[in-house]
């Protein structure tokens, strides 16, 4: 595989291009931590190919099914730009565990878990790497779509680095990646003045763990080779001659070594989990949508006590439940003790086809 820093080097300056090296690192590290923490177990990860290409090249690379995860950067500058993360939706179905005989269900149930489980990297990138930007540099992510990259390749017209890798887990999965030019510029630019400069070939590199060997190997021959003070030692009496001091007697070599400890247990192999069970304790924010509609800015300024706005939903017509802020249910609005709450009667497929409602217990 060409060496993406060369790549890079060619759409940028090559000090961009080793900033973004170090970013990418940086980044995987991160988004490596926070997958072990999802699913018990270190992801590798595996790089294919990297090329520079114009986005109409790649286009006939996504004619399998596939899930388009549009990565949004912006910054406190008021710069943004999008990148493109592609999974392939059946290898990500198998690797997430969300296969069903419904191609369908298969595809909603696979395009949420990998919201989900995206969400929580994307927050640790922007906890562990971003925050340091220069600029308030921070990563979103938007709708995720089914089979889109061909259209959106071809509204692009900005030259991208094109990476493919492969993640291994419990399963292996392939993914694509497709960073714009204009989106790594931002990067760069944004990271470059919190990267610290690598040391020089002429700078010795001393640990810590040096610095206390040494100062503990100072203090010990000291107390050795330094005698008692001259004005402390007793003089023999002048009335005897002095007698010739006896040798010295030598003293052991003072060594100074590394304590050893005895290593740690290798910590037992997690248990497996599958499916959905993986995302057991992740929270996703839950909305109850009555209705909506639309005003002008002299109706929103005339708002006051009393006044009552028009919505766009019949009285009794079911309310929108939104996951994450994706339509998955509907449902009646109740009450519970002394506060609201809503009984699911249908639930929304990717397709928007509406099931059957279930008779309510």
């Amino acid at each position: 595989m060409a060496d993406p820093v060369e790549i890079l080097a060619q759409l940028l300056s090559p000090q961009q291009a080793a900033t973004l090296d170090t970013v990418g690192r940086r980044a995987w590290e991160a988004a490596a931590r926070a997958l072990q923490h999802i699913q018990g177990s270190a992801p590798v990860v595996t790089l294919g190919q990297a090329r520079l290409v114009m986005p109409e090249e790649i286009q006939g690379e996504f004619a399998e099914p596939h899930l388009a995860i549009p990565i949004e950067l912006s910054t406190d500058n008021d710069q943004s730009a999008v990148a493109y993360l592609v999974l392939p939706t059946a290898p990500a179905a198998a690797c997430l565990q969300t296969e069903a005989d419904n191609p369908e269900d298969q595809e909603q149930q696979t395009l949420v878990v990998a919201s989900t489980i995206l969400g929580q990297v994307i927050q640790a990138l922007n906890q562990d790497v971003f925050a340091s930007s220069s600029n308030g540099l921070i990563l979103s992510f938007d709708d995720v779509t089914a089979n889109t990259m061909p259209a959106t390749l071809g509204g692009l017209d900005d030259a991208c680095l094109y990476l493919t890798a492969s993640i291994a887990a419990a399963q292996s999965l392939p993914i694509a990646l497709v960073l714009p030019g204009t989106f790594l510029d931002i990067v760069a630019g944004s990271m470059a003045s919190t990267l610290a400069e690598p040391p020089s070939a002429e700078t010795p590199l001393i640990t810590q763990e040096d610095l206390e060997a040494a100062e503990l190997l100072d203090v010990e021959l000291q107390r050795i080779e330094d005698p008692m003070p001259s004005h402390q030692q007793p003089e023999p009496p002048r009335t005897e001659p002095r007698r010739a001091a006896p040798p010295p007697k030598e003293q052991p070599p003072v060594t100074a070594q590394r304590a050893r400890f005895t290593p740690l247990p290798d910590p037992a192999p997690p248990e497996h989990i599958s499916g959905i069970e993986l995302l057991a304790g992740l929270e996703m924010n839950v909305t109850v949508e009555l209705g909506r509609t639309r005003l002008t800015v002299a109706e929103v300024l005339s708002l006051g006590p009393g006044s009552v706005i028009e919505l766009d939903r019949i009285a009794g017509e079911p309310v929108d439940i939104l996951v994450n802020d994706r339509l998955v249910a509907r449902g009646e609005v109740v009450v519970v003790d002394e506060n609201f709450g809503v009984r699911v009667v249908e639930v929304v497929r990717r397709s928007h086809e509406i099931e059957e409602p279930e008779p309510v217990a």
